[in-house]
């Protein structure tokens, strides 16, 4: 007897419809660059693509940044760019933290000066791929500086206010970096000239930073200066600290890792108030010696080392922690690093390490940064903060000393698997 009538069971038909559900999956997996780019674009909305894909799958990502939002002129000028570079032997199209650089390369499309018909990649690496891809639709004369280039392939598309996309469009087309209106101070053009000359990979506000070290012959305090909080924003703040940073340059053996601890007790000073003292906005540097600036800081400093017998309630406050894993270094657990939570323990690592991290309290809570604590065979060696973005910006041992060797090891062995970026200045 024949079963082609036979009534199938439920259980059965969802099997086979996931089954089914299964092989679509695998075969777009498989699919060329080419049938991926005209599949995406064939979905009007994220809901009818959902409704064939997962929506943290990898086609989902590409819908959201090639796709979505785009109008049909849009698109169809996006998917025609995408599949002349799908023609070419590049794996761009293939790697998952290309894609919102090449979103944002077809929103730019429109700007560029070649042909994508006529790029092509001199390089395996994806990454130098990106960035002569860049150079080749919007660099017509060939002197955007690394640093800008370079932001395509980290993702980091603005800093500090600045659209490092159209930064790239507007050097690209001949003009001056400080004609470029989307900056968030003027620059003159002694210091366009040294910000041309900053590192490759720096940021748009390290760029800042270095040029204007550069500019007062101060460049040796990159490192240092790096490391502060004031100098990861720019405002209109920044004469008051570069005229802390001439201060200590032209004073004789100063060591410059007490640079980071002055700038705290100052910010103190001016945004909260030492003591019971209301802030001082208006502090100024004038009549005040480097003698008088490490004395005082240092007195603020024990200060902070009292709190724990007269905060009373404080101790307990709290804040949001950062979703970052804490580390152990195995079986043997002789290397832990943990986040701090509570500002009693920003005050006993503190007192423990000899420095300022409780006066990051605001910071924490405000969810600026996050502050952990490596130990090594259960003792306080090293304290860590850490950005929002994920960065590691400072580390610091006792008495302000830096990372030795062996615990930068532990410390980038952490940033990989927590998947932190450790700042080049530490």
């Amino acid at each position: 007897m024949s079963n082609r009538n036979k009534t199938v069971s439920r259980q059965a038909l969802d099997t086979q419809q996931a089954l089914e559900a299964l092989s679509r999956h695998a075969d777009r997996r498989k699919w060329s660059a080419r049938q991926q780019i005209d599949f995406l674009f064939s979905c009007a909305t994220i809901q009818e693509l959902h409704a064939q894909v997962s929506a943290d799958s990898p086609l989902a990502l590409r819908y959201q940044h090639w796709v979505m939002g785009r109008n049909a002129t849009d698109r169809h000028r996006t998917r025609q760019a995408l599949l002349t570079l799908a023609n070419k032997r590049t794996v761009l199209l293939e790697r998952s933290e290309m894609v919102p650089a090449l979103g944002v390369l077809s929103t730019y499309y429109l700007s560029r000066q070649r042909d994508l018909a006529d790029w092509q990649p001199r390089t395996r690496n994806v990454y130098r791929q990106l960035e002569s891809l860049v150079r080749h639709l919007f660099d017509g004369y060939g002197d955007v500086p690394g640093w800008v280039l370079e932001a395509w392939a980290t993702g980091e598309l603005t800093c500090g206010g600045v659209n490092l996309a159209e930064l790239t469009i507007h050097l690209g087309n001949g003009r001056s970096l400080r004609s470029f209106s989307g900056q968030p101070r003027p620059i003159t053009k002694k210091l366009e000239h040294a910000m041309r000359q900053a590192p490759a990979g720096c940021t748009y506000i390290e760029a800042l930073r270095y040029a204007q070290l550069a500019c007062r012959g101060a460049l040796e305090w990159i490192g240092p200066v790096l490391q502060t909080a004031w100098s990861r924003t720019v405002g209109p703040d920044d004469d008051f600290w570069l005229d802390l940073v001439d201060l200590f340059a032209t004073t004789p053996m100063v060591d410059p890792q007490q640079f980071g601890p002055v700038c705290d007790w100052i910010h103190h000073k001016r945004t909260v108030g030492i003591g019971d003292e209301p802030p001082q906005p208006g502090f100024s540097l004038k009549g005040r010696s480097m003698a008088s600036l490490l004395a005082q800081t240092e007195q603020w400093h024990r200060s902070l080392g009292l709190l724990r017998r007269h905060a009373g309630h404080l101790l307990s406050a709290t804040w949001n922690p950062l979703p970052v894993s804490d580390f152990t270094s195995g079986d043997d657990q002789r290397v832990v690093i943990t986040q701090l939570r509570t500002y009693g323990q920003l005050v006993d690592e503190g007192n423990a390490l000899r420095h300022c991290v409780a006066s990051y309290l605001q910071s924490c809570q405000k969810g600026r940064c996050s502050i952990f604590s490596l130990r090594l065979d259960g003792a306080r060696v090293i304290t860590l903060e850490v950005q929002h973005n994920r960065t590691i910006v400072q580390a610091k041992g006792r008495y302000n000393r830096a990372l030795a060797d062996n615990e930068r090891f532990w410390v980038t062995r952490w940033a990989t698997e927590a998947q932190l970026t450790l700042s080049k200045h530490l």
